[in-house]
């Protein structure tokens, strides 16, 4: 079994703001009873794996379709972003090990999926919207919305903590920064 303690040596003050974590998610949290409820968990679950890489390949598909090869590249770039947020998320929810605020019930399909922190969820989005926004400013901030109501929502249901999907989408965005870098440099280079 494993510990819920995280592994970093805590000091006053991040207790401090894990405390003051832990109440605002409270706070934020909504009812089981709740008429939102249902609402807040079906926005909650546009972020889910196979909504993001279904349409990724849906626009693959559709670039294939009207023979666009560079709509081909640019999905081929934004799904290299979004598993390599995957992937540090992944990383860092091992290492942290923080524990949900609430049994995650119906919103856990794998085993580290018990862990919070950082939301996968808001990194997923927030690498996918960062990186459509270097190619599509309009759907990109359309993106981001999405990214954000998810985020939230993750929150209202309780699945999440408010520092779990604050962090999670400043990941997702570092790490598209990142790589959209990368490839600039790698264009100027070669």
């Amino acid at each position: 079994m494993t510990s819920s303690k995280p592994n970093w040596k805590k000091s006053n003050w991040v207790e401090q703001l894990l405390i003051l974590d832990a109440r605002l998610t409270q706070q934020l949290t909504l009812p089981l009873e709740s008429t939102w409820r249902g609402w807040a968990g079906r926005v909650a679950h546009l972020g889910d794996g196979p909504m993001v890489f279904g349409g990724l390949g849906l626009i693959y598909g559709l670039g294939w379709w009207a023979d666009a090869p560079l709509l081909h590249q640019t999905v081929l770039v934004l799904l290299t972003l979004v598993l390599a947020a995957i992937l540090i998320v992944t990383l860092v929810k091992f290492r942290v090990r923080r524990r949900r605020p609430h049994p995650p019930g119906e919103f856990v399909t794998f085993a580290y999926d018990v862990y919070s922190f950082p939301s996968g969820h808001a990194a997923r989005l927030a690498a996918l919207a960062t990186g459509v926004l270097f190619f599509d400013v309009w759907l990109g901030l359309t993106l981001i919305g999405l990214a954000l109501s998810v985020a939230v929502a993750r929150v209202l249901v309780g699945v999440h903590y408010l520092s779990d999907i604050l962090i999670g989408l400043a990941l997702g965005a570092l790490v598209a920064c990142a790589g959209l870098l990368a490839v600039k440099i790698l264009e100027f280079v070669l």
